[in-house]
């Protein structure tokens, strides 16, 4: 029985033997399964990226609305009825074009009246000025008093002062009843009519609102960070909503003081509206603040540094190694980063791979 047992145990000890020597062959010769294949590194293509040769630009983003440049409202000068409107809101007028009509009754009466009054003043003054200059030669001769000479001169000037005042109070009149008639004071478009045909309209009623179109303008926030590298005349490119045309605009004036409880600084940027853009639409686009031409470009993802300074690791051959840089220019917007240091068609690893150093084979997985 003792014999039977020590079998047993001998069989049982070759047998886990034997598994052991089997499993070492088998690990031996198993692939691993991490990302290295004979002494290569796999690697995404999305890993890697080629430096380009491109103009770059240097730019601060910023988003704002569009608005017209030229504006204004139109209002009632005088207490009138409307008579007739001619336009309607949204529709496209010139210079000089007639919008409305206001009743010209009592304002016509009134410069007639006023007309009336200016001749009679007109009159007594020419008889005053006739009776002082004949009394002056009296007055010389000693046959009138100067009292009596003064008196004269008085109600000359007197009457004059009224002559005055009633010209002007006629001219005053007359250019009510012109304001009758009212007109575009500029090409545009009305985009606003608050009145209806009949209605009384009394003295600064608001009538119509109008826009000028053709020339628009950006008001943008920069923060104070940023203000200091805007400056008039920079290139701005910007886009509209639901439009991917990109426009170019020019900053034209640059507002010295924050807003109202902000740090930021209100930026206005010009643009020729040629293609119809509309006030108040949202624009999102960049001021241009540098721009270099035939740079050796590159993702700025792409760039590292340790206490030696920039670098990048390239692959050369499929071997990895490591290349010093300098930045010239970063676009935040693109992600994109104009260097020195590097070739054109360089093959530049991304530094989100950590996994790699300088002599490291590489493979692309398909």
């Amino acid at each position: 029985m003792s014999i039977l047992k020590k079998n047993k145990k001998k069989i049982y000890i070759i047998l886990f033997a034997l598994a052991i020597v089997v499993g070492f062959f088998v690990i031996k010769h198993e692939k691993p399964e991490n990302t290295k294949i004979a002494n290569e590194i796999l690697l995404n293509k999305t890993d890697i990226s080629q430096s380009k040769v491109e103009s770059i630009s240097d730019v601060v983003n910023f988003t704002g609305d569009l608005n017209a440049k030229e504006q204004t409202v139109i209002s009632a000068e005088v207490d009138a009825r409307i008579l007739k409107i001619w336009v309607d809101e949204g529709q496209i007028v010139k210079k000089g074009q007639s919008l409305a009509d206001l009743d010209t009754l009592d304002l016509s009466e009134a410069v007639s009246q006023q007309q009336a009054q200016v001749a009679a003043s007109k009159a007594k003054l020419d008889i005053d000025n006739q009776k002082m200059t004949t009394q002056s030669q009296l007055l010389k001769q000693g046959f009138i008093s100067q009292i009596a000479y003064d008196e004269l001169v008085s109600n000359y000037k007197s009457s004059l002062e009224k002559y005055k005042a009633e010209q002007a109070s006629l001219k005053r009149s007359q250019k009510q009843l012109s304001n009758t008639h009212i007109v575009a004071p500029f090409d545009g478009v009305v985009f606003q009519r608050n009145v209806e045909q009949g209605q009384l309209a009394l003295k600064n009623t608001k009538l119509f609102s109008i826009a000028n179109l053709s020339q628009l303008e950006i008001r943008a926030a920069i923060p104070s960070d940023q203000i200091n590298r805007v400056s008039v005349g920079q290139k701005v490119l910007f886009t509209a909503e639901a439009d991917d045309t990109q426009y170019t605009g020019q900053v034209m004036r640059i507002n010295q003081v924050s807003e109202t409880g902000t740090r930021s600084y209100m930026v206005y940027i010009s643009f020729d509206n040629k293609d119809k853009l509309k006030s108040g639409q949202f624009v999102r686009g960049s001021l241009i603040i540098n721009t270099l031409s035939n740079q050796i470009v590159i993702p700025c993802d792409t760039i590292r540094s340790n206490d030696k300074g920039e670098y990048v690791l390239i692959s050369l051959n499929n071997t990895v190694s490591e290349k010093s840089i300098k930045t010239n220019l970063m676009n935040k917007g693109t992600g994109k980063c104009a260097v020195s240091g590097l070739a054109v068609n360089t093959t530049v690893l991304s530094a989100n791979v950590l996994n790699v150093k300088p002599n490291d084979k590489i493979k692309l997985m398909d």
